[in-house]
């Protein structure tokens, strides 16, 4: 085979036993295997070790931040950034080592499908271009709490691979509802942090436009019943965004705040 530019595969952790080795073993051929984990209380550093993974464990600085730091401990330029419940099929395996063989851009974009209880879902989520392989001394993760991306050098444009970046998002409904309440707690704070107002007409109007766009515009209805239930997701993630934005600028109520410290009305 043509000798390639080396390769790092970052992969950031926590709790993640179930995913991690499917994830590794997908990458094998990598010249250097990454996790950075801040702190998990299952098998998941045991696994990386197994799989023949450096494991760095770093206390949690934030979804930008900890990507950023695994950028940092790569030992080599060419960075392919994976999560744990993620792996490349052996198209896309083997498209990125081609690349790396005469690299030509700076970056390299991977599609992405997802699977959402039990199934790949074809049009809900469909399949969206992720920017995972590229050079570190050219591009830098940003982005806010909840969505981060990589901001490339001015000047570089990302080539699109062949093959399928997976992801085992979601593997019940369950799953799906205990992220979407922890992404919007992240998400109303970092409006309020940016100065957002809350809005009674976003509060109302935003989440049945979610529920169409994901169901109607992406054409989910044709997930059957799993598109249903992430258009109903998407409806729902808008509305917990903006209603606990609401809660964290809502003013006290005089009348309860009275109550609530007459002990002796309260009693009776």
């Amino acid at each position: 085979m043509p000798p390639r530019e080396p390769l790092a595969v970052a992969v950031i952790t926590l709790d993640e036993e179930r995913n991690l080795a499917r994830c590794l073993r997908s990458v094998a051929w990598a010249d250097e295997r990454l996790v950075v984990d801040c702190g998990s209380r299952d098998r998941t550093l045991e696994i990386a070790r197994q799989h023949g993974a450096t494991v760095h464990v770093r206390p949690w600085s934030g979804l930008v931040a900890q990507r950023n730091l695994a950028l940092d401990l790569a030992r080599h330029e060419w960075v392919l950034t994976l999560d744990a419940d993620e792996w490349l099929d052996a198209e896309a395996a083997a498209a990125v080592r081609r690349a790396l063989e005469a690299p030509g851009n700076a970056a390299f974009a991977l599609r992405r499908r997802s699977a959402f209880s039990g199934a790949l879902l074809r049009w809900a989520w469909g399949a969206d271009w992720q920017l995972r392989l590229f050079r570190r001394d050219r591009g830098r993760f940003a982005g806010d709490r909840v969505h981060e991306f990589v901001r490339l050098d001015p000047g570089c444009r990302a080539r699109r691979l062949p093959g399928t970046l997976l992801q085992l998002a979601y593997p019940t409904l369950g799953a799906h509802l205990r992220k979407l309440d922890r992404y919007t707690d992240l998400a109303a704070a970092g409006l309020a942090a940016r100065g957002r107002r809350f809005s009674a007409w976003r509060l109302v109007l935003s989440p049945p436009a979610a529920f169409v766009k994901v169901l109607i515009l992406r054409r989910g209805v044709l997930d059957g019943v799993r598109g249903w239930l992430v258009a109903a997701g998407s409806a729902y993630y808008t509305l917990l965004k903006y209603g606990k934005l609401w809660e964290l600028q809502r003013a006290e109520d005089p009348e309860l705040a009275r109550l609530a410290a007459d002990d002796t009305e309260l009693q009776a």
